[in-house]
């Protein structure tokens, strides 16, 4: 009896070793090893989150920049008497508050000198949209990021299950470590592309959320700048 034990715990143990120590549990192995096609959706989930990270990046310096500047010259264009003693101060760090205060000053400038050219109004709208339309630019690619990265991840994993039954009906063999592998590749693309869909989710979201507050505040201060153009220009002409 205890010898029928001992032979039958030595002719496991070779086994067990084999699948511990083999590539089988090493995720890198797992991935190199792959099928083809897994491997191509592993490297597009990679290639949008390399992406996406970029812009949650450049656009967190973007608008934090963006929004303490503007903050700033919002206050010295109230503080200013006129809009001349805002030019008088000289140049500002650049900001979409100022950019849209510098395209209305160019106008009034060619009006006077040239008699021509976009009226002030037309100029400040189109400088307001076009900074605006520059916070924007890259956020939807973090809303298709999020909502593309399931899927592909998901069709990984069905391809990655289907290989696996295929596996079984070629050898006709069933045992974990034929198709525990098989399995295993179709679990880590849906995981990658979890890690690369939530990300870009969260920081879409709190990205529209921020351009939004900085568009109020840039429409609000193109209101009041073509006002204030009017009671210092216009009505005095």
């Amino acid at each position: 009896m205890n010898i029928g034990i001992v032979g039958l715990l030595a002719q496991s143990a070779p086994v067990i070793e084999s699948n511990v120590g083999g590539d089988e549990t090493n995720l890198i192995a797992l991935v190199l090893h792959a099928d083809i096609v897994v491997q191509i959706m592993l490297l597009a989930l990679v290639v949008f989150s390399v992406v996406s990270w970029a812009i949650i990046g450049s656009k967190h310096r973007q608008l934090k920049k963006a929004r303490s500047r503007s903050k700033r010259f919002f206050k010295l264009f109230w503080q200013a008497k006129s809009i001349d003693a805002i030019v008088a101060k000289g140049s500002f760090r650049k900001s979409p508050a100022f950019n849209i205060f510098k395209a209305g000053v160019d106008s009034l400038r060619d009006k006077q000198e040239n008699g021509s050219g976009q009226t002030a109004e037309k100029e400040i709208r189109r400088t307001t949209e076009d900074e605006i339309a520059q916070m924007e630019y890259g956020v939807s690619f973090l809303a298709t990021t999020g909502s593309a990265c399931p899927f592909i991840g998901l069709f990984g994993t069905i391809w990655g299950i289907l290989h696996a039954f295929w596996k079984i009906g070629r050898t006709g063999a069933s045992s974990i470590a034929i198709i525990g592998p098989h399995i295993a590749e179709a679990l880590i693309s849906t995981a990658i592309g979890l890690a690369a869909a939530i990300p870009a989710v969260i920081f879409y979201n709190y990205y529209v959320n921020s351009i939004r507050l900085i568009s109020k505040d840039l429409y609000d201060f193109a209101e009041d700048f073509n006002d204030r153009i009017d009671r210092e220009y216009n009505s005095a002409t």
